[in-house]
């Protein structure tokens, strides 16, 4: 065990799970998360640091991108997450969580040099934001002061909510307004959180 991880897990044991172990001890048994979070697998993204969130508060799904695949029964681990959060979780609200600088929304327009490696499995994933990066040009085409990177990862964002709302059960949920589906774009640089208002169909800062 390296010096990160035994300090760590020693800080957290004698410390954090020390003066919560009545929490740790009820989550043993359950957990009834009211969200689930859709975020990326970069390491500079911590949701639950984000949203002061405690254990059993936050159902989190990661993968390369912050990508809802179009939905295809029992295909992939986001999926399965999905139809785990919503229909045995029972959770209220599902957050696609992107964010700035996000790697998987550049590599989509990223040209593959002879003395990189070959990241076949993740060029096959990215085909998923095809559709965020043709709306991201479409906007630059109109206005070329706009930046191309964050229109990416927020049309891609977008993209995501669209494909969850074909999620059957998803979709009835909705109907029922038993659920709420939530986007939101995360400036790691300043901490600012921007909100997808599906009328204006633009992104705010939350505060």
């Amino acid at each position: 065990m390296d010096k990160l991880q035994k300090e760590g897990y020693s800080k957290f044991i004698k410390k954090y799970f020390e003066e919560n172990k009545a929490l740790f001890e009820a989550l043993s048994n359950i957990q009834k998360p009211d969200t689930m979070i859709i975020t990326c697998s970069d390491s500079r993204i911590n949701p639950a640091l984000i949203l002061d969130a405690q254990p059993g508060e936050i159902f989190i799904s990661r993968n390369i991108g912050n990508v809802v695949p179009a939905y295809q029964p029992s295909l992939g681990s986001t999926q399965a997450a999905i139809e785990y959060a919503v229909n045995v979780l029972n959770v209220k609200k599902i957050v696609v969580l992107g964010h700035s600088n996000c790697g998987a929304c550049a590599h989509i327009y990223h040209e593959h040099q002879e003395d990189e490696p070959l990241l076949d499995h993740v060029d096959d994933w990215l085909q998923n934001i095809n559709t965020a990066k043709s709306a991201a040009m479409l906007e630059v085409h109109a206005d070329e002061s706009k930046n191309l990177f964050e229109l990416t990862e927020k049309h891609n964002i977008v993209s995501s909510l669209r494909r969850l709302m074909e999620y059957p059960y998803v979709q009835e949920r909705l109907v029922r307004k038993e659920i709420d589906l939530i986007g939101w774009w995360y400036d790691i640089g300043s901490g600012t959180v921007e909100l997808y208002d599906f009328n204006t169909r633009h992104f705010s800062p939350v505060l």
